[in-house]
């Protein structure tokens, strides 16, 4: 395990060009107080991701993770899959069909437990609130990430048990001129990727508006793939796994009133299955402020979706064809009693309706929720208090309290955290329940501390508990009536563990390092989750994981972005073709060793960037995280990534 750890911190140092070493006594006697630093001006931005009230990462009561446009930029990330690898507890793991997801602290959390949010809209899908990954959320379109690693049930519902990642357009936000891009992908002996888009926008004082459009093609692997139960030759998936995207993406802002529309379409495909998932969205809104101190918001959302629409070319028609559409609508306050106290409180109602379209049942779900939490500041510490109430006609109501203890003093910053999260049983966990359609429920408590030993130096670390109880679990078999599928509640699940990060930021260069480790609580009684090999894992899990990430400014244009990921051993599942049934099996340690150049302004608003993914070729494999019956997905090899963008900036109107 040290080994590859050990080979990633040389390699970074060595790509990067070179090690910042000071000594410690030096660092304890410098003021993080003179003029704002690059880390500072960073640091003292401000996210309302966390809590709904706007305070800087370090104040706000939650373990939130912020990406910049030029980190992004600078990182050469070639999806949403590249970032959230360098972001502490997050991991990549698949599901069915080789759809991608995502894992966070040690657990499978796609279903249901991570909310993802663009430009405001949940992408989520309402069968099984999962959100399908890959060569999807285009970087080049995205302007900021914020991340809560940690619950966000009380602020955003029954979809962020476990964590929320808020996507935030350029075009919604920044741009305000035309921007094209287009970005490709190169292997050995295939093209990995190929990509492109256009984004309009015109910001002006009283009315503003914004454009999306992008598609996508791209490969799951270039890699030879054994099916789970050996029935089949061995074959290379270069062209019979791949990732489309497309993504159109409309704004329109007056003054405080706001409509948003949204279509997404992703479709993947495995040696076996084809997958759609097609979302519309609309949503309008208004945020009136009767004086200073109140500011009421109200806004009406209508999602309607044609998820995981999928069809095995070996069958004459579709085998899963379910529409699904939601009606929303909220009202949410928010009032300033004084300097020192904010309230925030709201009410929602939504009606979720779902039709199988083979089977012709159909399925509604009227769910109800009420919210407030309050936010005291005091010199010793600010203190956060609130709760979330939600119902459904066919689920017991979930209560989930939170309380947050949190301050910056001088360089030195704490929280003190605990939250009660949970999961709403969505469409098809309800259709298919046999144990009465409970929520799922999570307890979790967060501690960190974090220090600022210079302006441009920041180490922080925090710690974890997070308690899972009546976790809903799909379930299926074949039976002689034929094939049965369902859900049921499973007593326990969770995990425990630290994250650590130390960020260095200098005006012509900056590191960032990360270490996370996570582990399975005992106790756990999700069998599908269980390794023979330890107790102390989950499959398709990572135990440790160790990002370093080093970007020099060689010219005011060009920067060199060297990244390292290095994650320990898993485990994965796989079939012993003997007719025993499945068998876990070790999956190696490895390391990733990417790196970019940027170039910014070759010609006036034009950029051009140009990298390698995986240097040392090591195609770690995506592993199925449960007992699933799918063989990990092989890891693609080593790509050459090239990517250009143009832009052109309009002349700003004030009136």
């Amino acid at each position: 395990m040290f080994k590859p750890f050990l080979r990633a911190v040389l390699i970074t140092a060595f790509a990067s060009g070179f090690v910042a070493a000071q000594d410690l006594d030096s660092l304890l006697n410098v003021s993080a107080f003179t003029a704002e630093s690059d880390l500072q001006k960073q640091l003292n931005q401000s996210t309302k991701v966390g809590s709904g009230f706007s305070l800087t990462t370090r104040e706000t009561p939650g373990i939130v993770s912020v990406i910049t446009r030029e980190d992004l930029e600078n990182s050469g990330a070639r999806d949403i899959t590249d970032v959230l690898r360098l972001i502490p507890g997050f991991d990549i793991s698949h599901d069915l069909q080789f759809v991608q997801g995502v894992s966070l602290r040690g657990n499978w959390a796609n279903e249901g437990k991570v909310l993802f949010l663009l430009d405001g809209q949940p992408m989520n899908d309402l069968l099984y609130q999962t959100v399908s990954l890959g060569n999807r959320f285009l970087i080049e379109t995205i302007e900021r990430i914020e991340i809560i690693r940690g619950p966000g049930s009380a602020v955003y519902g029954g979809s962020a048990e476990y964590g929320v990642i808020n996507i935030i357009t350029r075009a919604a936000s920044s741009l305000n001129g035309v921007a094209v891009f287009a970005s490709g992908g190169l292997h050995a002996s295939t093209v990995g990727r190929s990509n492109g888009g256009v984004m309009l926008a015109q910001k002006n004082k009283e009315l503003s508006w914004d454009f999306t459009a992008y598609q996508g093609k791209a490969i799951a692997s270039d890699g030879d793939y054994q099916d789970f139960y050996g029935e089949s030759e061995p074959v290379n998936l270069t062209d019979l796994a791949s990732s489309d995207p497309m993504n159109i993406n409309l704004g329109i802002k007056y003054k405080d009133a706001y409509v948003r529309a949204v279509y997404d379409q992703f479709e993947v495909t495995d040696p076996t299955t084809e997958v759609s998932n097609k979302s519309y969205f609309l949503e309008a809104g208004y945020a009136y402020k009767f004086n200073n101190k109140l500011t009421l918001s109200p806004k009406i959302q209508f999602q309607k979706q044609n998820p995981w629409d999928y069809d095995y070319y070996d069958t004459p028609e579709n085998d899963f064809d379910t529409d699904a559409q939601r009606v929303l609508g909220q009202l949410d306050a928010n009032y300033d009693l004084n300097r020192k106290v904010n309230l925030n409180m709201g009410a929602l109602y939504f009606e979720d309706k779902g039709v199988d379209n083979l089977e012709e049942e159909s399925l509604r779900l009227k769910n109800y929720a009420f919210y407030t939490q309050a936010l005291f500041k005091h010199r010793l510490a600010n203190a956060t208090l609130g709760f979330r109430f939600e119902k459904n006609n066919r689920y017991n109501g979930a209560f989930v309290p939170r309380m947050a203890l949190t301050k910056k003093i001088e360089n030195l910053h704490f929280k003190l955290l605990y939250s009660r999260a949970f999961r709403s049983p969505s469409i098809q966990n309800v259709r298919l329940d046999t144990t009465g359609a409970l929520p799922e429920i999570s307890d979790v408590f967060e501690f960190e501390m974090g220090y600022q030993f210079t302006p441009e130096m920041l180490l922080a670390v925090n710690a974890f508990y997070l308690s899972t109880s009546d976790v809903l679990i799909y379930g299926s078999s074949e039976t002689d009536a034929g094939f049965k599928e369902w859900y049921e509640n499973y007593y326990k699940s969770g995990s425990r563990g630290i994250e650590l990060i130390y960020s260095l930021r200098k005006t012509s260069w900056y590191v960032n390092a990360t270490y996370s480790f996570s582990e399975a609580l005992a106790g756990n009684t999700v069998d599908k989750y269980t390794v023979s090999q330890t107790t102390k894992q989950y499959a398709g899990q990572l135990a440790h994981k160790f990002t370093l990430q080093a970007n020099v400014y060689a010219t005011k244009n060009l920067s060199i972005n060297a990244s390292i990921i290095a994650g320990g051993k898993r485990y994965a599942y796989l079939s012993d073709f003997s007719g025993s049934g499945a068998v876990s099996e070790e999956l190696p340690a490895y390391t990733l060793a990417n790196l970019f150049l940027n170039y910014r302004n070759l010609l006036p608003g034009l950029n051009i960037g140009a990298g390698v993914y995986d240097l040392l070729n090591e195609k770690p494999a995506i592993a199925q995280a449960y007992n699933g019956e799918y063989a990990p997905l092989p890891g693609r090899s080593r790509e050459f990534v090239l990517k250009l963008s143009y832009q052109l900036n309009f002349k700003r109107d004030e009136k």
